[in-house]
């Protein structure tokens, strides 16, 4: 069987990521005016390696069912960090239907609750314990990729 890496999502917001990205760009900018230059070029060179590691940082899910093990971390530029769990054995993979509800406040003392539906899928493993994979809006590509997510670990 093959081992199924499952993109969860972004470690840094993209505003976080604008804002790191300007700070880090304004230090260098600095340090170029007010270092000499051998280190300014060595503190931008070290510093400019801030800027892939906030864009390119995600939360993953690794499950390899040759040694049974669950990999919950985040994968930073190619490097994996976090934690690994063995599992007994793998049950199923099931999807739940989530209300959402959430409320805008404005200044003007109104507010505005704006309602929808979304779908978690979970995998189970070791009798009771599951763990969040994935969430969509549409149950309809949650479901196809669950679907591939299936085929690969040999679930029926």
């Amino acid at each position: 069987m093959s081992k199924v890496m499952i993109n969860q999502g972004r470690t840094v917001p993209l505003s976080f990521r604008f804002v790191g990205m300007g700070i880090v760009i304004a230090v260098i900018v600095l340090a170029m005016q007010n270092l000499p230059e051998v280190f300014a070029i060595m503190a931008a060179i070290a510093l400019s390696l801030f800027i892939p590691m906030l864009w390119f940082s995600f939360q993953i899910i690794s499950i390899d069912p040759d040694l049974k093990e669950i990999h919950y971390g985040t994968w930073l530029m190619g490097y994996k960090t976090g934690r690994a769990r063995k599992y007994q054995s793998l049950d199923e993979i099931f999807i739940n239907k989530v209300r959402t509800s959430q409320t805008m406040h404005s200044r003007s003392n109104t507010s505005h609750t704006v309602r929808g539906i979304e779908f978690h899928a979970y995998l189970k493993f070791n009798e009771d314990e599951k763990v969040f994979l994935l969430s969509d809006k549409d149950e309809g590509r949650l479901v196809e990729r669950m679907t591939k997510i299936k085929e690969k670990l040999a679930l029926s």
